[in-house]
């Protein structure tokens, strides 16, 4: 048991190693300090995401019902359902308790200020059974029992009323041209960040809705299905038959397309990392482990240092060592000393480290996009227990070798003790870690924003600067009105260009997909995408022709909506290759029909390829077809030059307001929806580079302090060397070389390691960067330049040093 005798030299040895030694103790404390900083920033973050929906009441006994579809021959889930599934799944399965369907779907908000555009979860009376988010005001058990009423989020409360003392009050919408007056029936609490659904409001289903194709028709998936069972083994015996559920009530037709042939039964508390794979959301399991990762590794790096110090300065305290032990201390004594030194260094480090944590926690959020929240009941005795660890760790080394001297070699001795071997290539072998992280990191870092740079820039096919779209024009009215409102965005100085369109760049909008063959080659199927297009798209998107001709009025077959023969088509050039053609040339004036229909379509041209999807979606090869009226689910697109966004915006606003006065306006720039493609891998490219950035200080700090001491230590090697006839650049070389070996040892290990981790990455994406030797060879190079900088001003004066001095010194 440790005694107070035993304590006090610990207190009394710390403080004057503090004293004599301030620079050996403040790089320690700022090593550490950072490294559990950024191991605890990190582990918060972890938390956070590996926590997502868990704060729901029974979280594990919610369940979501994905469908799997096989259109393509290749299995694929999708978070969505077809809601005619509800009441078949609720009639098969008695063991569900509670279900509920939520359809998101965009709405208008009128207040007497102004129209709000919104969006709203339309949901089963059974929501709050199935999903329990806390009210603040009303009852879970009736707040959607009316066919005509409404759940505020407390923003949306304070936002139309500036109060959440709003029960009873009613609320004005439009929902697709259909107004209602909803009363309010409840306001929801606050909802933690790592939630996957956050209503801004809630509303019943209504009969109009359950009458619609989304509702009705088994090929739609509507939204997602939610439900809460007993068991886990409720949830087992559902996957396990579902395959004779599908059989049983899924349509022959639907199923011999291979759509609704499985389902899968997910846990809600698995679904966030499952949409990331499944591309409904940008949630990486990995990316989240390899912060987590970045983080130990961080604080890893600090305790390297303290270790790599401690031996060192041990060096310096053997003769102290053989001192204490001859005037009758215990190993034991000196083991709890050099313990409780490092102890109570870890200590010291452990009140910044907090600061660092409080300042770091809003940046970090504003790049990840998260909403962390310090939980300081869990994180001070984390910190507490994590510096009991690192200091053990820290301590136990040096204590062991340390307390091992043998005091009569010591003092016989008359030069400076030294580690042996062993020691020597322990220390070399945490320098090589220390600095192999740091340089993988770094290079990983580089690579990921350079790829996030080239999805940035990369040629899309089309102009997206001047490019601007209002989202579903089809909800002003009928065609008519839509074609007169986009006749009155043309009238507005510095629109060159209006259209309508159903897909808008970063996969927003509507899209639609089927298989086409040529009438030549039947069993040629590609799955092409396609879309209805207005006036004047191909201006609009500014697209190139490359064969053929472009849609014209004039051209009565090119309108879908006029006669009964077969019309005209444009096809992309991958299109035209999907096809079967050799040129696009070749596919003029052929005849293409879609899988599901009898339609001819005639090839007048052929166009560009365009990406509209992600950079990491497989670019899809693109049909168009010409409608004079815009259909449904149509939206406006609208370029613009030689004006600011901000001017147009407002210019169509006021047309959208004279025209359209009970519907919210919302443009939507081109810019700022493809940002969406690039935005989170440069935001983790960012958090990585910070990350690189702290394990390549706390390196640097922990290489000047070893050099400081080791040159210290080889005074009267240099002297004799110089004394023999060595010149200052030789002895600096060997000096240097002493130093940077290590490093490259290090740069070789982590440019390997993160040139397997980066490939793994890039595969990912379907447009992507070349992975170029060159990332890793100037990461390696600015290390080595780093390293050889840190130590060159230590090591340069002992060269330079007169032979005489070298061997007084000693």
């Amino acid at each position: 048991m440790t005694s107070a005798a035993q304590i006090s030299p610990v207190f009394t040895a710390f403080f004057r190693q503090m004293r004599h030694h301030r620079l050996y103790t403040t790089i320690n404390i700022a090593g550490l300090a950072l490294g559990l900083a950024t191991c605890l920033t990190f582990g918060l973050i972890v938390r956070y995401e590996f926590t997502f929906d868990r704060w729901l009441t029974d979280a594990g006994d919610i369940y979501r019902l994905d469908a799997i579809n096989a259109s393509d021959g290749k299995p694929a889930e999708i978070a969505d359902a077809p809601f005619r599934v509800y009441d078949a799944l609720r009639t098969a399965f008695p063991e569900i308790t509670h279900a509920t369907r939520i359809r998101p779907d965009g709405i208008s908000i009128i207040t007497p200020d102004d129209i709000h555009s919104s969006n709203a979860l339309y949901v089963d009376p059974d929501f709050f059974a199935t999903l329990p988010y806390p009210l603040i005001r009303g009852d879970a058990a009736t707040a959607l029992s009316a066919p005509n009423s409404i759940v505020l989020s407390e923003e949306r409360a304070q936002a139309y009323f500036h109060t959440v003392d709003v029960v009873g009050r009613r609320l004005s919408v439009d929902h697709d041209g259909r107004k209602a007056d909803l009363t309010v029936t409840g306001v929801l609490g606050p909802v933690p960040g790592n939630t996957t659904l956050r209503p801004d409001m809630l509303i019943p289903i209504d009969s109009a809705m359950l009458a619609s194709p989304a509702f009705m028709e088994w090929g739609i998936e509507g939204g997602y299905l939610f439900f809460r069972l007993r068991s886990p083994s409720d949830a087992r015996h559902m996957q396990n038959a579902m395959v004779q559920f599908s059989n049983d009530n899924v349509p022959t037709r639907v199923r011999e397309k291979g759509e609704l042939r499985d389902w899968r039964v997910r846990e809600l508390p698995s679904v966030h990392f499952l949409d990331g794979t499944l591309g409904a959301s940008d949630a990486s399991r990995s990316g989240v482990i390899m912060l987590g990762l970045i983080g130990v590794l961080a604080l890893l790096s600090a305790l390297i240092n303290t270790i790599n110090l401690s031996t060192a300065r041990g060096l310096l305290r053997a003769r102290e060592v053989a001192m204490r032990k001859t005037l009758g201390a215990t190993r034991s004594d000196l083991i709890v000393q050099f313990m409780g030194e490092a102890m109570l260094l870890v200590l010291c480090a452990a009140i910044p480290a907090l600061a660092l944590i409080e300042i770091a926690i809003p940046t970090v959020n504003a790049l990840g996009g998260w909403e962390v929240v310090i939980p300081y009941s869990l994180l001070l005795p984390a910190l507490l227990g994590l510096t009991v660890v690192v200091g053990l760790m820290a301590g136990a080394y040096p204590a062991l070798w340390l307390s091992s001297y043998q005091p009569a070699k010591v003092l016989a001795a008359s030069r400076m003790a030294t580690m042996g071997r062993l020691g020597a290539i322990v220390r070399l072998g945490l320098v090589v870690m220390q600095f192999g992280f740091a340089i993988g990191l770094s290079a990983s870092s580089m690579v990921i924003l350079r790829q996030s740079n080239f999805v940035r820039d990369m040629d899309r096919g089309f102009e997206s600067s001047g490019l601007a779209f209002i989202p579903f024009i089809d909800n002003v009215g009928p065609a008519a009105t839509q074609l007169a409102l986009m006749d009155a965005f043309r009238s507005i100085p510095g629109v060159t260009t209006v259209s309508s369109l159903y897909t808008m760049p970063g996969g927003f909008g509507f899209s639609a997909a089927d298989y086409f063959f040529p009438v030549n080659a039947p069993d040629r199927r590609p799955h092409l995408e396609w879309q209805d297009v207005g006036r004047d798209y191909f201006r609009l998107f500014r697209l190139h022709l490359i064969a053929g001709r472009l849609f014209d009025d004039a051209h009565g077959e090119d309108d879908q909506q006029k006669g009964d023969g077969t019309h005209s088509v444009i096809i992309d050039v991958s299109s035209a290759r999907a096809l079967g053609y050799a040129t696009p040339e070749a596919a003029l004036g052929q005849t293409i029909r879609k899988d599901t229909g009898q339609t001819s379509w005639q090839v007048i041209g052929v166009v560009n390829n365009v990406r509209l999807g992600s950079a990491r979606w497989e670019n899809v090869p693109s049909i168009y077809f010409y409608s004079s009226k815009p259909k449904h689910f149509a939206s406006a697109g609208i370029r613009f030059e030689n004006r600011s966004k901000q001017d147009v915006k407002t210019a169509l606003q006021a047309i959208w307001r004279q025209r359209a006065p009970g519907l919210a306006f919302r443009a939507l720039l081109a810019t700022d929806l493809l940002s969406n493609d690039y935005r989170d891998d440069e935001q983790r490219g960012e958090l990585l580079a910070i990350g690189a950035g702290v394990a390549i200080f706390i390196a640097v700090m922990g290489m000047y302090a070893l050099a400081s001491f080791t040159v210290a230590r080889r005074m009267l090697e240099v002297g004799i060397r110089k004394t023999l006839g060595a010149t200052t650049g030789r002895v600096l070389a060997l000096l240097l070389g002493q130093f940077l070996r290590p490093v490259v040892g290090a740069g070789l290990i982590g440019c390997a390691l993160a040139w397997m981790a980066m490939r793994n990455w890039l595969s990912g994406f379907e447009a992507r960067i070349t992975l170029s030797p060159l990332y890793f060879a100037s990461v390696f190079v600015a290390a080595l330049l780093v390293a050889a900088l840190t130590v060159l001003f230590q090591t340069l004066r002992v060269a330079r040093a007169e032979p005489a001095r070298a061997l007084r010194a000693e």
